[in-house]
């Protein structure tokens, strides 16, 4: 695999010029003209993708309808919960414009993390930042928007929903 100069920014903040240049040989390069649809909703997705350069859109679709929830740019991530639970993407992502990423699934990653313990930490403190920040936000989303989530239980249910005095 080609190396690039991944930047310090994103999941990969806490890690240093030489982790960053290893990290590098372990993941792919790709251009993606505008308007490709890099991951689709509810299709299997294993890789975690980082933007080094170009814009990119996640959506949804509501009621048939398309639903942007978010702007990515450089050194913004996706992908980020396939590489601890591998699944189907819970949106889809397409370039705005011709956009640089890249990209590493769960195999390069486990190896990476066996032959660099220490760096691996440090890229995994950096996904878990991400992950707890965009749960924040999902949170605060939620209380925003009085929704209430179908795991909670019925009896949360209940509460959540039951007028406030």
């Amino acid at each position: 695999m080609a190396e690039i100069a991944l930047p310090r920014l994103g999941p990969l903040v806490y890690l240093d010029e030489e982790a960053l240049s290893v990290l590098s040989g372990f993941g792919v390069c790709h251009v993606f003209p505008k308007g490709t649809v890099i991951i689709r909703e509810d299709e299997r997705q294993i890789n975690l993708y980082i933007t080094l350069s170009g814009t990119l859109e996640v959506i949804t679709h509501v009621n048939h309808r398309e639903v942007r929830l978010a702007t990515l740019g450089e050194g913004d991530c996706f992908g980020e919960v396939a590489i601890f639970e591998p699944g189907t993407a819970s949106a889809t992502v397409r370039a705005v414009e011709d956009s640089q990423l890249w990209y590493l699934d769960v195999d390069h990653l486990q190896a990476f993390l066996q032959e660099y313990p220490h760096a691996g930490c440090g890229l995994i403190l950096g996904v878990n930042t991400i992950l707890s920040q965009r749960l924040q936000q999902a949170n605060k989303l939620i209380k925003t928007s009085q929704i209430v989530p179908g795991f909670l239980s019925v009896r949360s249910r209940r509460a959540a929903a039951a007028p406030t005095p």
